[in-house]
């Protein structure tokens, strides 16, 4: 009888850290993600430049569109510097042990260069163009 009580008071005790850390779990997602939700469904403005028609601008709309470009670039590559942050929570069993343990990750943001390079192609594109129609930027 002693075994089965303490069976379920381990049970009791695992439940109890497997729902504390779903619920963890749950307040970091909500506390991570919840800023990005701003950015669905909206157009970035390097997808903006990157698929606005340069070719059926006027001059002046045309050079304003280089100079935007520009700009956009010097912002990727000062975002492509940066670093982020990632946070890991796990928990184990082992015998009649549980034990929890977390983590944490640093990475660099490697996909602002490819895009940076995008816009630096369409940058070229539209002083060309521009270059054809007497316009020096």
């Amino acid at each position: 009888m002693t075994d089965c009580v303490n069976i379920q008071h381990e049970l009791d005790r695992i439940g109890t850290l497997l729902l504390t850390l779903f619920l963890m779990t749950l307040f970091l997602m909500t506390l991570f993600l919840a800023p990005l939700s701003g950015c669905a469904g909206k157009v970035s403005r390097t997808e903006e430049l990157l698929t606005k028609e340069y070719l059926t601008l006027s001059n002046d709309d045309q050079l304003l569109h280089y100079y935007q470009l520009e700009d956009q670039i010097v912002a990727e590559e000062r975002s492509s510097t940066g670093s982020s942050v990632s946070l890991g929570l796990g928990t184990g069993l082992f015998s009649s042990r549980s034990h929890f343990g977390g983590g944490v990750g640093v990475s660099t943001g490697i996909g602002s260069q490819t895009t940076a390079t995008e816009l630096r192609d369409r940058r070229n594109l539209v002083r060309l163009e521009l270059q054809k129609r007497g316009v020096v930027p």
